[in-house]
């Protein structure tokens, strides 16, 4: 009966290296969800996604217990105006990456089920095509302040 633990190392050890097939080709990197005003019930997530395969890599949903409903936006310039895109995936490019910043592509969160602030953990799912569900923990962090526009 001494195989027990064998045979349960050898389980884990296959759920682990499955896990770490599943998410080796994507790496995030600067995953921050910006903390939202208080009476604002949307927020939203940046990150840097690189791709180390040579597929094009597609993240089709994303998910948390934390929003009722999460997207993806691109913002585009029309006639000097900033309008938001719905996109209905990312796309990562083989051997490329896509950057998620202000003014460009970004992951929109609705309805929070609860007040977050600087200093909470999301847990965020992201689905590729293939099935496979990467799982992030993304903190909340307060926006950077853009002292640009400020004239002195």
């Amino acid at each position: 009966m001494k195989s027990y633990p064998l045979l349960s190392l050898l389980f884990l050890l296959l759920f682990i290296s499955q896990t770490a097939a599943a998410q080796s080709s994507l790496v995030f990197e600067g995953t921050w969800i910006a903390e939202a005003p208080p009476s604002s019930r949307v927020m939203v997530a940046y990150m840097e996604i690189k791709n180390t395969s040579d597929q094009v890599e597609k993240i089709v949903s994303a998910s948390s217990e934390n929003f009722k409903r999460i997207s993806f936006h691109q913002t585009q310039q029309e006639n000097d105006m900033a309008k938001m895109k719905h996109m209905d995936m990312l796309t990562i490019p083989a051997k490329g990456k896509l950057v998620l910043e202000a003014g460009s592509h970004h992951i929109m969160l609705f309805n929070p089920v609860k007040k977050l602030k600087a200093g909470d953990q999301v847990n965020l799912d992201l689905k590729l095509e293939n099935g496979d569900v990467i799982k992030l923990v993304v903190p909340v962090k307060k926006q950077p302040m853009d002292h640009s526009h400020m004239h002195h």
